[in-house]
């Protein structure tokens, strides 16, 4: 088994990195990192991913002006107003992936439990039915699925020496980015990795002690 502490290493030193070198990533790191990260819990062990591994430069960069054109429009519009400076630097860094050597776009399939069977065979008509389906819903266990599989792969990617982040950001664009990429049928655009050798070392930011986020039930 592996030490206990060099997994704590590697768990906390982990960093979101948004800054990358000009040099590119050997594509065997990247599918060895993610034929690891297909080993994480998944509903049903459906495994309802897709990775789509994006090296082309000029692909990188219609995905960064259509997260960038999208943001602008969000950023016009006179709700943002009340957000002041952050809306500014938003702005700024929504589309910083154009200089990411590499991005992975996470897709997300269908995958349907014995329980969501039931309830869509069940219908509108039962009230209890609606709430059920509701908080299944808010825990949707496919995205649980793809979360899974985006922790692991962000921590094998630090262990090869390689920066990530997680971005859900992109998803603003997720119409123009699954053109961009040719996705079609039952997969949908969810999360965008950028990925390179790291050209900053960003700060440890604290955590909550563990007392603030715990309860136990003895």
């Amino acid at each position: 088994m592996i030490d206990l502490g060099e997994l704590a290493e590697l768990i906390k030193t982990r960093r979101s990195v948004r800054k990358f070198q000009d040099k590119p990533v050997p594509e065997d790191l990247l599918l060895k990192a993610l034929e690891l990260a297909t080993w994480a819990p998944n509903g049903g062990n459906y495994q309802a991913w897709r990775f789509l591994i994006v090296t082309n430069k000029g692909l990188i960069t219609q995905m960064a002006d259509a997260v960038k054109a999208k943001t602008e429009l969000l950023a016009s519009w006179p709700e943002a107003g009340q957000f002041g400076e952050t809306v500014g630097r938003w702005r700024k860094t929504s589309d910083f992936f154009r200089g990411a050597p590499a991005c992975i776009a996470v897709l997300m399939g269908k995958y349907s439990s014995i329980a969501d069977q039931i309830l869509r065979a069940r219908g509108e008509s039962d009230p209890v039915a609606r709430e059920i389906r509701a908080y299944r819903q808010l825990g949707n266990s496919t995205l649980q699925s793809i979360a899974a599989a985006i922790a692991y792969l962000l921590l094998i990617l630090h262990y090869f020496g390689l920066g990530a982040t997680w971005m859900g950001g992109p998803q603003q664009a997720k119409k123009e980015i699954e053109q961009i990429l040719g996705v079609a049928g039952e997969w949908d655009f969810v999360n965008l990795i950028p990925v390179g050798y790291p050209a900053e070392t960003p700060e440890v930011r604290p955590r909550k002690p563990i007392a603030e986020v715990i309860q136990f039930f003895r």
